[in-house]
């Protein structure tokens, strides 16, 4: 088991640290994926979809103050048994891995694609792995000091550059509001709620806390931050580009920001400073998905350290996001480890609350 002595975070910590798991490639295609299903109501869908987080993550926070100091990894096999438990942990591991896997190939491609346009993005990924191998191999406290410094920065900054929108936008673009009724709603939520995956690495990560029991409230805290940094950009790219527009461009956000003119700046392309801002967003989504493998596969196996497992994991992750051929491809991988991270979100904390509270009442009986 990993040390919990020298292991500690604050419960600010874990607030920055769910936040950098849950803000990343969502960012740059999150308004066209809703908008494409909810149009002007986007936001609508967005807000609905964080409570459901809300609600989720509370039950996962709740689940760790039943088992203080202790992981699903330690309590999922005693409340479910040995063999259930491993097979759970087999696929919050398959799903760690096919989640940083598909984030590193599509934040290569991004970066490819504007920034770095000649590198090959087999070249990037190399990057991307190396830069969160490094932290993970530090540790969890590395991990929260490197996002306490990184997050504030890159926050401020993406805010500052959507300011420069505010002149080109028309806000009765998102008007009416449920004209088209709530069923588009209800048929955006899904996708929707993919672009808050990564609050469920509080699962991994609530034993580390100096507090485990503010873990609620630092989760509650982080994913309403979440909330209103996506209504905002979406409601932004929409009053900006009109709903048709935004359903037509693949990143939106990266849209709205590159036809930005500053009179008098010395800085002519604001979507460079964008990407400047996203990348950091996006690493550290890897990293913090990353370290909870490297730390399951690690406890699994009965392990002191979670480091030799890190590099091991290296090539597997580097394998997962050069096979997909095209951005089609792509996409379909990343449902497919959306789909896989949605069923465990919504099966498995409710499953062991519910295993704790019949062996909880058995033994009061």
């Amino acid at each position: 088991m990993v040390s919990l002595i020298k292991d500690r975070l604050t419960t600010s910590q874990i607030v920055v640290q769910l936040f950098a798991a849950m803000v990343g490639v969502g960012i740059l295609t999150l308004p066209e994926t809703v908008g494409a299903k909810a149009g002007v109501d986007s936001w609508i869908v967005i807000f609905a979809a964080g409570i459901l987080a809300m609600v989720a993550v509370s039950i996962m926070a709740y689940l760790g103050n039943c088992f203080p100091g202790k992981s699903i990894i330690h309590y999922a096999p005693t409340l479910i048994g040995k063999m259930l438990g491993t097979i759970v942990l087999l696929a919050f591991l398959l799903y760690f891995l096919m989640f940083v896997g598909t984030v590193v190939r599509i934040s290569a491609d991004v970066t490819k694609l504007f920034l770095l346009d000649l590198t090959p993005v087999e070249v990037i990924i190399i990057g991307m792995l190396t830069i969160s191998s490094y932290l993970v191999l530090h540790g969890v406290n590395a991990i929260a000091r490197f996002n306490e410094f990184i997050q504030p920065l890159a926050l401020l900054l993406l805010l500052l550059v959507l300011t420069q929108t505010i002149r080109d936008t028309d806000f009765g673009r998102i008007l009416p509001v449920l004209g088209d009724g709530i069923q588009p709603l209800m048929h955006a939520m899904p996708s929707t709620f993919f672009s808050f995956m990564g609050f469920e690495i509080l699962l991994f990560i609530q034993p580390f806390m100096e507090q485990p029991r503010g873990a609620q409230r630092a989760a509650l805290i982080s994913i309403g931050a979440t909330m209103i940094l996506y209504v905002i950009v979406t409601i932004l790219c929409i009053a900006v580009l009109g709903k048709s527009e935004v359903t037509l461009v693949e990143y939106p956000t990266l849209a709205i920001i590159k036809n930005i003119e500053v009179p008098g700046a010395f800085i002519e392309r604001l979507d460079s400073i964008m990407m400047m801002v996203w990348i950091p967003f996006a690493v550290t989504t890897i990293v913090m998905f990353h370290y909870c493998a490297s730390l399951i596969a690690s406890q699994m196996l009965g392990l002191q350290e979670h480091r030799v497992i890190t590099l091991y994991m290296i090539p597997l992750v580097y394998l997962i996001a050069v096979l997909p051929r095209n951005i089609l491809e792509v996409d379909k991988w990343s449902k497919w480890a959306s789909w896989l991270g949605v069923s465990l979100i919504a099966i498995v904390p409710i499953w062991l609350v519910l295993v704790y509270k019949w062996k909880k009442r058995r033994q009061s009986a």
